[in-house]
């Protein structure tokens, strides 16, 4: 299963004032954030909304190139493993064609009730479907809006 999310570059961002002055470029670790949270959301979905990804390690991180502002960033991410305890997922961010950044990821899938107090899970599930693109409508809270 693969998800895709993007990410516009603002130059109003405020990791711009410190990185780098004169030459902004997008910090690597947004890069990785942006990749683990599009494969979180791809894990929650491939569990029906049965399991919350906790992300246990970051491996072969590679930055190739830059983002800048102006960029928008594509954020690839396929699932290379997947059971009931852990799923395994490799990412991909590029810029256009060119690949900007890719790395492996392993998460540990959680019941929510063990990460998310129960009474902020229908908020957390109504976030995932806003992230999703899945916005509410009337009274009718999974309809997607086009």
């Amino acid at each position: 299963m693969r998800a895709v999310g993007v990410r516009s570059v603002a130059l109003s961002d405020d990791v711009f004032t410190d990185h780098f002055p004169g030459n902004p470029v997008l910090p690597g670790v947004y890069l990785v954030e942006g990749l683990a949270q599009t494969a979180g959301l791809l894990l929650w979905e491939s569990s029906h909304h049965a399991k919350i990804a906790v992300m246990v390690s970051i491996d072969r991180a590679r930055f190739t190139s830059f983002a800048r502002p102006g960029d928008s960033v594509r954020l690839e991410v396929d699932i290379d493993s997947y059971d009931e305890k852990i799923a395994r997922i490799r990412g991909v961010a590029a810029v256009d064609e060119r690949q900007v950044a890719a790395v492996a990821l392993t998460f540990s899938l959680q019941e929510p009730e063990t990460v998310i107090a129960p009474i902020f899970l229908p908020y957390f599930a109504q976030a995932a479907d806003v992230w999703l693109g899945r916005y509410p409508v009337g009274n009718d809270k999974t309809a997607k809006h086009d």
